[in-house]
């Protein structure tokens, strides 16, 4: 046995370690396109390689969906990269030299179009890339690939459009799936979505389109040049070739304009949905005490802020709102509507109802009080409890002494780290604010004179709408 061994050791100390075999159809290696031949890329495995898709190439180029290669877009051009590059009496724009008579300059930007810094000239509007493809005060949403305004905890109130916070500068629905609701969660844009999603072609593989009002892939639709490409109840929308409605269709489910024509649904989604000039969608649903009920709406993303879904209790009260998302938890058996509507003349939607569990949050004995035209008198007490429930604001207004010099309101019997609230002191008209306070112990003075008026406004909210916590208002006259 030990002869054999004592062979064996010496035929592989004999003989070299054989050399791995080389792949002479493997790509080479690489770190960034620039050492790829023309029109490859260099991909996550440091290979050259071509194209699936437009967001492998430059903002400036596409994936050629026949070659595979990345390639110039049509109007694109490397033939300059500033007007000093151009003749005299020509502007660079987009890579070529133009005559003044085809250039926009900037400010005053035409729809669609991004003013180009170093040129002063307007271009396509591209997206981005990186925040170095954005204007000063824009940072790059790389999910949506599109500049947004930059913003921060302390802007977010003058900059984010409703139902959106500001996390990492950007104006987001969310930071994390825990910030969606049932069935949804955050994707790379920072919006809560049923599923992963495309915001624009870059994001398909070639020759696939977005459908940017669903999120999805599709084959590209065959453009229309006039009314005769389009079927007989459409027409032909030339400048975008695409087919659209002639007039606004009603949806199957119509007449269902107010609370007595609401259509009944359950969980799940219903589609082919429109709405019109001036036009109501009202749904009715079902709710047990813990059921939390997740909207859904899918539509053209650029006409979020247009749109506008409630959900309201059996007395027309407005208990949750958003645009595209909504999410409630009902505190009592009942039936429950959700209000879709906006201010277009046309929109075309899909929408989707989720159930889950969830911790109701019981209204306080003040409620309504979600307004200042609803606010709650304090007259001979001067101390309350009251409870905020997510998406709920609660207004108070107190008498003030002829001779009272300050008025001093705070939040006490209150945790913060159960959710942090925060408390507005506004003058006797009801919309100049006089100071705001989020601490752990918010409290505000201010002059009695500077109130305008007899009495004080005071409003408490949640720091973010998820919020629910209770506490004690406190107002005094010190």
């Amino acid at each position: 046995m030990k002869r054999v061994a004592l062979v064996v050791a010496l035929a592989l100390t004999a003989c070299p370690p054989a050399k791995p075999e080389v792949d002479a159809g493997r790509e080479p290696e690489c770190s960034t396109r620039s050492e790829c031949d023309a029109g490859l890329v260099c991909t996550a495995e440091s290979f050259c390689a071509q194209c699936s898709t437009s967001g492998q190439c430059s903002l400036k180029e596409t994936c050629n969906s026949e070659t595979r290669l990345c390639q110039l877009r049509d109007g694109w051009g490397t033939q300059c990269a500033q007007n000093e590059d151009c003749q005299l009496g020509s502007w660079c724009k987009q890579g070529l030299c133009q005559p003044r008579s085809q250039v926009s300059l900037c400010p005053g930007c035409p729809q669609g179009e991004r003013c180009n810094q170093v040129t002063s000239v307007c271009e396509e509007d591209l997206g981005c890339s990186t925040s170095d493809d954005c204007s000063a005060g824009e940072i790059c949403n790389t999910g949506s690939r599109a500049c947004q305004p930059r913003c921060t905890v302390d802007t977010q109130a003058d900059i984010c459009p409703a139902g959106t916070r500001c996390i990492e500068e950007k104006c987001s629905q969310c930071g994390s799936d825990a910030d969606c609701g049932p069935g949804l969660s955050c994707d790379a844009a920072g919006n809560c979505s049923a599923g992963s999603r495309c915001y624009t072609d870059r994001d398909c593989s070639v020759p696939l389109v977005c459908l940017v009002q669903t999120g999805a892939c599709l084959p590209k639709s065959p453009s229309c040049r006039s009314d005769d490409n389009c079927a007989a109840n459409q027409r032909c929308d030339v400048p975008s070739g695409r087919c659209l409605a002639r007039e606004c269709q009603p949806d199957r489910y119509e007449p269902n304009n107010d609370e007595t024509k609401a259509f009944g649904v359950s969980e799940g989604a219903y589609r082919d949905l429109t709405l019109c000039s001036a036009d109501v969608d009202w749904f009715s649903i079902a709710l047990a005490r813990g059921d939390q009920l997740g909207v859904n709406v899918d539509a053209d993303p650029f006409s979020e802020n247009n749109f506008s879904t409630v959900v309201k209790d059996a007395t027309g009260r407005t208990v949750s709102g958003g645009r595209f998302l909504v999410s409630y938890v009902a505190p009592a058996p009942a039936t429950y509507f959700v209000v879709v509507s906006t201010i277009d003349p046309f929109q075309p939607y899909d929408v989707n109802f989720l159930k889950s569990r969830g911790t109701p949050c019981d209204d306080d004995a003040l409620e309504p009080n979600d307004a200042v035209a609803q606010a709650t008198m304090l007259n001979t007490s001067r101390q309350v409890d009251g409870r905020v429930c997510p998406q709920d604001q609660d207004w108070f207004r107190a008498t003030v002494p002829g001779t009272a010099t300050n008025v001093r309101v705070s939040l006490i019997n209150y945790t913060a780290g159960a959710g942090l609230l925060r408390l507005c002191v506004f003058k006797s008209d009801g919309t100049t604010q006089l100071g705001c306070s989020a601490d752990a112990v918010p409290s505000i003075t201010a002059p009695a004179s500077s109130l305008g008026g007899t009495s004080v406004v005071v409003r408490v909210v949640g720091d973010t709408e998820r919020i629910a916590n209770s506490y004690t208002l406190n107002v005094e006259f010190p």
